[in-house]
């Protein structure tokens, strides 16, 4: 458990997006949705059945939509620490 910071710490303001937080999320959602369906896949087969096709398309627009979602959630929270750094005298973070 990490230690509260001292009474005089003030967190740097964040001045710009950050795109490399962005993408590290889109990636990261990408990569588990894509786990999580082949995960799926596994645990829907019958035994002694064959595992159902899937087609490649309905795949690729699943895994995309989840990097598409985890990148626009991301988005708008570096926009929000971004507007939150313009104010001198707003709140200090989201949390």
């Amino acid at each position: 458990m990490p230690l509260p910071h001292p009474p005089s710490y003030r967190p740097r303001r964040q001045r710009r997006v950050d795109r490399r937080r962005i993408g590290a999320s889109a990636l990261l959602a990408c990569l588990g949705s894509a786990v999580l369906l082949a995960l799926l896949r596994h645990a829907a087969a019958a035994p002694g059945q064959p595992l159902p096709r899937l087609h490649p398309l309905a795949a690729a627009l699943l895994v995309l939509a989840a990097g598409g979602a985890a990148a626009y959630g991301e988005t708008m929270r570096q926009l929000a620490l971004v507007r939150l750094g313009d104010d001198p005298d707003g709140p200090r973070g989201l949390g």
